[in-house]
């Protein structure tokens, strides 16, 4: 793994992002704003969503974005690496890189990004509120976020290399993170849901369980026990070694059907 290539490389895709519009890296805030604008007035103003016990609008404001900032980061991530074998195919066939590691400026540069928009959303989060947020706070919610971006990111490359060899994955998994984000308690309050679909969240969700610390930290100011945060890291590392396992298993394949 060439440590300076993919650093070169990140802050390459985080400038080309950006490269020539106007406002350049204030896109990293406009869109999710008005992303997140569209969604409170659907779900606020027209549907009357509020959280339980609660009829504060910040509230809920604060559960949506804290769930929906993250997952933009996630499925961008996911869906940029799951294509990348394709996209880079004129690299790949003419220079010997690591296929593992060679995307992984992708999940840096969304991660790069997704810091932009949260930082942006703590300011306002303390300003407006007037609540605050101690360093180890800030701390949980960095490892949190890299984490994720590692197990979005692993996901990304599994899927990058079957779709290598079947083409439609790329439309499949773009309906399937439509589906993986309507089925999570992240617009929506969980205490609606059925209970089929609560018992999914804990039991076979592995994005909800980063929701929850999500919302545990802007919610209610709560500290990522270390168990939880070592579990999800270890689970993601799982992932992780077997996207690694998967293309290096596949590479020679991968590389004479590009």
């Amino acid at each position: 793994m060439n440590i300076p290539l993919i650093i070169n490389l990140t802050l390459q895709d985080f400038r080309d992002r950006y490269a020539g519009s106007i406002f350049g890296i204030v896109w990293a805030l406009i869109s999710p704003i008005v992303m997140i604008v569209v969604y409170l007035m659907v779900f606020t103003e027209i549907m009357g969503s509020r959280l339980a016990g609660s009829s504060n609008l910040s509230s809920f404001s604060i559960f949506l974005i804290s769930g929906l900032l993250p997952w933009l980061a996630f499925m961008s991530t996911v869906l940029r690496t799951s294509s990348s074998f394709l996209d880079k195919k004129s690299i790949i066939t003419k220079i010997r890189v690591n296929l593992s590691f060679f995307f992984c400026h992708i999940s840096l540069s969304e991660f790069l990004t997704l810091m932009v928009s949260i930082s942006a959303f703590t300011l306002i989060y303390i300003f407006f509120l007037h609540e605050q947020l101690s360093i180890s706070l800030f701390v949980n919610l960095f490892c949190l976020l890299l984490v994720q971006q590692i197990f979005a990111y692993s996901i990304g490359v599994i899927f990058g290399v079957v779709n290598v060899f079947y083409r439609d994955v790329r439309e499949f998994l773009s309906i399937f993170m439509n589906i993986w984000f309507w089925m999570t308690p992240i617009v929506w309050v969980p205490s609606i849901a059925p209970q089929w679909l609560q018992n999914f969240q804990s039991g076979l969700n592995p994005y909800f369980w980063f929701l929850e610390e999500y919302r545990g930290i802007f919610l209610y100011g709560n500290e990522s026990r270390f168990e939880k945060i070592l579990f999800l890291a270890l689970a993601s590392s799982l992932v992780f070694a077997t996207s690694v396992f998967f293309v290096k298993y596949l590479e020679k394949e991968i590389r004479d059907n590009l």
